[in-house]
């Protein structure tokens, strides 16, 4: 299998910027958000991450905001010690994709 680990990257960084946008961070905040992304969502994508066909498994991939009923960054949250649903915007629609990542409300990143 290939690894998301450029996705996720990508995503994550994508995510601090929002958050820097409204607080300021330490280093520390900043290193437990990327390890809690990171293994939150790469064990999430274990069976779910599939180059030969990148549609399969897309809605798995697939972070909301909307009424923060997502569990995956509710998990994220709580693990890193940040109130997401404070600095994230309320409707917020992220894809990790392969070889993309997808804010539904802007473009590709």
């Amino acid at each position: 299998m290939t690894y998301p680990n450029k996705e996720l990257h990508v995503a994550c960084n994508y995510l601090l910027r929002l958050i820097k946008a409204h607080v300021e961070l330490s280093n520390e905040q900043i290193n437990l958000f990327k390890h809690t992304f990171h293994d939150i969502l790469s064990k999430r994508f274990v069976n779910h991450w599939f180059p030969a066909t990148p549609n399969r498994g897309s809605a798995y991939r697939c972070l909301q905001t909307k009424h923060w009923k997502d569990p995956v960054l509710k998990s994220i949250a709580e693990r890193s010690c940040l109130p997401l649903h404070r600095y994230l915007p309320a409707i917020f629609t992220m894809w990790i994709e392969i070889q993309q990542i997808i804010d539904k409300s802007l473009k590709v990143l």
